[in-house]
């Protein structure tokens, strides 16, 4: 009875109960954020000003599958090797200055004083399963039987254009600021066993993402 009565309430009476937030009720709409994806632009947008949160596909469906299902979902994706890169970056310079992301730079700076170093000696298959910054972009918007539970993806890469077939598709007239643009140009050249590497690691995105190796 219980059980029966909370779905009922949150059909009818939804409220932002996590992951959920206030602007995505308000919008209609799930914005799955993938770190270093833009993701700051799209909050800013919508106004929301609270905490940044990484959840995935699965964390909205498991809280409300009603809402889940009735949504529009988007998320934005990006070139695996540009995104690593500016991931971490994002790290050496201490994320967002948490205790966590603090720790996180210490055992970075601690093993490696380059990308180079950190591609040989710290991204390991175990670190990028545990440390979000650094998971597959799939994993938050694919399902185990690689079937994608977003509606629309759009490219961080032409994330301009993307944005605004989106506004045009759901009626909105919000502009996207550019912000926290991390770097993801190269400073230094990758070995071919280290680029071998890292399209080992992050096979499953390139795959489903549909982007060539050499972008």
């Amino acid at each position: 009875m219980i059980k029966k009565l909370t779905r009922l309430l949150k059909r009818w009476l939804p409220l932002p109960v996590y992951p959920y937030k206030s602007y995505m009720i308000r919008k209609q709409c799930i914005f799955i954020h993938i770190p270093k994806n833009a993701g700051t632009s799209v909050l800013k947008a919508f106004g929301y000003r609270g905490y940044r949160l990484h959840a995935k596909w699965f964390d909205y469906n498991e809280s409300n599958p009603y809402l889940f299902e009735r949504y529009h979902k988007f998320a934005i994706v990006r070139a695996p090797l540009a995104r690593l890169y500016s991931a971490y970056n994002y790290v050496i310079k201490g994320g967002n200055q948490s205790e966590g992301d603090r720790a996180l730079q210490q055992q970075v700076l601690s093993n490696a004083r380059t990308f180079t170093e950190f591609v040989d000696k710290i991204l390991t298959p175990e670190f990028v399963l545990f440390q979000p910054l650094f998971q597959p972009q799939s994993y938050y918007i694919f399902d185990s039987q690689y079937q994608c539970k977003v509606d629309t993806i759009l490219r961080y890469e032409s994330l301009n254009h993307d944005w605004r077939k989106l506004c045009i598709l759901k009626g909105w007239t919000m502009e996207l600021p550019w912000l926290n643009k991390g770097a993801s140009t190269l400073p230094e050249a990758l070995s071919p066993q280290q680029l071998e590497k890292i399209q080992c690691l992050y096979k499953v995105d390139y795959e489903l993402l549909g982007y060539r190796f050499n972008e």
